[in-house]
This record gives structure tokens, sequence and C-alpha cells, in this order.
């Protein structure tokens, strides 16, 4: 009577744990897709329609000169129809636009889009 007890017990052990393994198996593959995040859709800044050749007036702070390179770096107000308000370096046509400002010194500008980037043909220290 024992060993039939026994049979019975080590039956119904074998089946418990044969259904566990089968609930665990069957929750192991069932698989949820993620939610795909949506693609950040590019932002597209409008782009002023720049003429080659026309004279873009514009004022800021000098930065940075470069005698030797021919460059100056103007920290700038928007310039109209041209671009935002940024920091940046220009070359000039002429290098003794440089020797008439420093660092520091607030200058007005003239800049040209000469279809191969940008260049200052006029360059003063502005008291305004």
């Amino acid at each position: 009577m024992f060993k039939v007890i026994l049979i019975v017990l080590l039956a119904l052990v074998v089946c418990a744990a044969s259904i566990s393994c089968k609930q665990r198996n069957a929750q192991s593959t069932v698989v949820t897709p993620s939610p795909t995040p949506a693609s950040p859709q590019p932002v597209t800044l409008p782009t002023p329609n720049v003429v080659i050749g026309k004279p873009y007036p514009g004022v800021g702070v000098v930065k940075l000169i470069n005698l030797k390179e021919g460059w100056i770096e103007i920290n700038h107000e928007d310039i109209p129809d041209l671009m935002p308000a940024m920091e940046m370096e220009w070359f000039v046509k002429d290098r003794s636009l440089l020797r008439k400002v420093k660092v520091g010194d607030k200058v007005k500008f003239t800049v040209v889009e000469t279809g191969k980037g940008e260049i200052l043909t006029t360059l003063e220290k502005f008291d305004k």
C-alpha cells in the first residue's frame, strides 16, 4: 500500500511539474512588441534667398582678429535676409580693414555673398 501511495504522489509531482513548465513556456513564448518611438521629424528652418553680389549690412562686436590670414571673428546681430545672429569668422576683401578696429569694438560692416562664401567688404568702428 505504501508503494501505491508513493507512486501516486510521485505521479502527481511529475504532473504538476509538467503543467508548470508548460505554463512557463507558454508565457515565455508570448512576445509583446514594444511600441516603436516615432521618428523625430527634421526641423526645416526657412532659408533666405541670398543674392550673390548683394551687400548685406551688419552690426556686431569684434571677438578676434587674424591679420596674418586676413579674417575677423564677429559676434553679430541678425543680418536681415542673410542670417540670424551668431558669432562667426569672415575673410575681408582688404586686410587694411582689420587695422581700423580692435577686439571688443562694436563695428558695422558689409558682407557680400560671393557664391563660394561671404566676404566683408567694409568694416568700421560703430559708436552707438
